[in-house]
């Protein structure tokens, strides 16, 4: 009796540790933290589908393009590569024994720098460093290759759309400023067009000092946070769509510019030489700027100067 006692007794006792997390089951340990995740998901999906159904096209096309973040990126598979790379030229440099033709030496192999201690070739040149070099010349292609497509991308300021810009609220106002979001309805930018970057410019300028003045002084200044702000009416500025407008306008303006006034001079000359000397410099003048202010192929310009040369010479021609 005093055993059985003893025995339950020590049964009925809890133990002085309690039992560690190891001793959870796992699928416990899963269902708790699946259950977190469905919290903070919950949480992220309010402010994804307010975004994903708004009215407004930079809300709903607006996404981050994280530029620094794809460079270090790019920087690091950069230096795993050429660590790779040092030690595949090693190995090929160990297999010079001094005959080779400084002639025919095409990538100036013989003025490369030979490392003291070069591993043998069996163990410098493995099946696992040819895999692995397969794998990061993989990864750093796709990333260099989508890198030039996003950046490539229309973009607009995140200032220009002020819902989003309210919610980022660990930015300071120039921070919001500089930050790029790129557009994901609109196609790549094929060409360089100076006036419509400008005029764009111009508008994010426009846009921040025109908000600037909601932000209080202590925000402005970076020393507080600004609360979350309530149903308050919001600006929203499509400045690629206003700077296109505009830089085609600008565009057409000058164009007339180009045709009419040499025209208007040549039409008060009298004498052919005038009518000869007005043309020519007009003519090199318009290549002049066309060259300076537009990013294209030499075979474009020159069909286009040529036109325009043409059009002011039929017109002296006739005259």
């Amino acid at each position: 009796m005093a055993t059985t006692a003893s025995v339950t007794e020590a049964e009925s006792t809890p133990p002085e540790n309690p039992p560690s997390e190891s001793s959870v089951p796992a699928y416990q340990q899963v269902s708790d933290l699946t259950r977190l995740g469905d919290l903070s998901r919950s949480g992220v999906f309010r402010k994804v589908w307010s975004q994903s159904t708004a009215d407004r096209n930079l809300t709903l096309y607006g996404f981050r393009r994280f530029k620094t973040t794809h460079l270090v990126n790019l920087r690091f598979l950069e230096e795993e590569i050429s660590d790779v790379d040092h030690r595949i030229y090693q190995a090929g440099l160990s297999l010079d024994d001094g005959t080779l033709d400084r002639k025919t030496d095409r990538l100036g192999l013989g003025c490369s720098h030979r490392d003291a201690n070069v591993p043998a070739m069996q163990d410098s040149i493995t099946d696992s460093l040819v895999l692995r070099l397969r794998n990061l010349l993989k990864d750093y292609d796709d990333a260099l290759a989508s890198f030039n497509k996003l950046m490539a991308m229309e973009t607009f300021s995140l200032i220009d759309d002020e819902g989003q810009s309210r919610e980022r609220n660990d930015l300071h106002p120039y921070e919001k400023y500089k930050t790029r979001l790129v557009r994901a309805d609109l196609g790549s930018r094929t060409t360089h067009d100076p006036f419509r970057r400008g005029i764009q410019k111009a508008l994010r300028r426009f846009q921040y000092w025109r908000t600037r003045g909601k932000f209080g002084i202590e925000e402005e200044r970076g020393t507080v946070t600004r609360p979350s702000p309530g149903p308050k009416p919001v600006s929203y500025q499509n400045s690629a769509f206003l700077a296109g407008i505009l830089s085609r306008m600008l565009a057409s303006l000058m164009a007339a510019a180009f045709m009419v006034l040499p025209l208007i001079m040549v039409s008060y000359q009298t004498r052919q030489s005038d009518h000869l000397i007005t043309i020519s410099v007009w003519i090199i003048g318009f290549s002049l700027s066309l060259s300076a202010t537009l990013r294209a192929s030499n075979l474009t310009t020159t069909g286009v100067v040529a036109a325009y040369a043409a059009v002011l010479s039929v017109f002296v021609s006739k005259n």
